[in-house]
């Protein structure tokens, strides 16, 4: 005997719902884990919540609703919050955890002479002074900023002594 089809009936709806649901939940999931991400990296920078919501124009309160995950961030939000971190967008999305080391240590640049000591976050000046010597291209005149650099702390130690 054949079992006769059944009509949609609730059955077919309730289970309709509950995918919803848990497409909601997964949803919900994704915004919780790229708060955390940014609250991680902005601790480790060690800005308050203040401080990241004046650098992007937004209220503490704002960066609270993101940072639990109870907001939804646009694109274009998250490319502010990773801009005002010194960080690449595509870090909230990586699974894996090294991509939340962010400053633990300095790496270490060698041009041919000591290593650079590890240290603390970087400050607004310090992300300023990384993102414009990024954006030169011409590695003589990257190799002249370091040794004129280098110049400036011998001179400030000696003055120290």
């Amino acid at each position: 005997m054949k079992s006769k089809p059944r009509p949609l009936g609730v059955d077919f709806y309730l289970n309709n719902k509950e995918l919803d649901n848990a497409a909601q939940r997964k949803k919900g999931l994704i915004e919780k884990k790229i708060g955390l991400k940014i609250k991680r990296i902005r601790k480790n920078w060690g800005l308050s919540q203040i401080d990241l919501a004046e650098r992007i124009g937004l209220s503490f309160q704002q960066i609270q609703k993101y940072e639990k995950g109870s907001t939804r961030i646009s694109v274009m939000r998250l490319q502010q919050i990773s801009e005002a971190l010194g960080i690449n967008i595509t870090t909230f999305f990586e699974e894996k955890k090294s991509a939340l080391k962010v400053s633990d240590h300095a790496l270490k640049y060698n041009a041919g002479e000591e290593s650079i000591e590890t240290f603390q976050p970087l400050d607004r000046e310090e992300i300023t002074l990384l993102k414009l010597f990024r954006k030169t291209r011409n590695k003589n005149v990257r190799e002249g900023i370091i040794k004129q650099l280098r110049g400036i702390v011998e001179l400030e130690n000696q003055v120290r002594k």
